[in-house]
């Protein structure tokens, strides 16, 4: 049992030796902690007495104030070299830039009457440069799989990009295999076979 309670002294000791200079470093400037009223009532709130009489290098005071507890510590180190800032702020400032925010989407429509036209006002509003951000693009709503199956990368990457003569090519060579049914809601609404 004195050996267990020697041993345990004893790496006590040692952690306390190996973590010093790591607390000595990172105390460049003073820690304030708040803790937030609503966890402590400020009538509940306990007192803190630290014993830092062992740690001459240090200085630490408790403070408790009316609105809750608030304790500040502050801790020195003279002998401690702290690394300089510049080349931090050069690492900062050589940063790339942060993008720019997205160009607010474009919309293009038609006032023509084709099935395509009719097609596009129930699926997208008429919009034939529409991302409406659900996977599906442009007036005819394509997936991206689609367009890309039925050729329509030879026109654009997506089909929002591509103009509203390109997206009814892709949708012409789709309804030549698969018909309507690709647009089962605006087929049903529109009466379209």
């Amino acid at each position: 049992m004195l050996r267990r309670i020697v041993l345990l002294a004893a790496i006590s000791v040692a952690g306390v030796a190996l973590l010093a200079p790591l607390a000595a470093r990172s105390a460049t400037s003073p820690l304030t902690v708040e803790i937030a009223e609503t966890l402590l009532p400020a009538g509940d709130a306990p007192q803190i007495g630290l014993d830092r009489s062992g740690l001459s290098a240090r200085q630490a005071t408790a403070v408790t104030g009316s609105a809750g507890l608030q304790a500040t510590e502050e801790l020195h180190a003279s002998a401690v070299p702290t690394p300089a800032a510049a080349p931090m702020e050069a690492t900062l400032n050589s940063a790339a830039a942060p993008p720019a925010p997205p160009a607010p989407q474009r919309v293009v429509t038609y006032a023509g009457n084709s099935v395509w036209d009719e097609l596009a006002r129930c699926e997208s509003g008429g919009n034939w440069a529409i991302n409406s951000g659900n996977g599906y693009y442009g007036g005819l709503q394509f997936s991206l799989g689609t367009w890309q199956q039925y050729g329509g990368t030879e026109f654009a990457a997506y089909p929002h990009q591509a103009t509203r003569d390109e997206q009814i090519i892709v949708a012409e060579r789709l309804r030549a295999v698969r018909g309507y049914a690709p647009w089962p809601a605006c087929r049903a609404k529109l009466g379209l076979p």
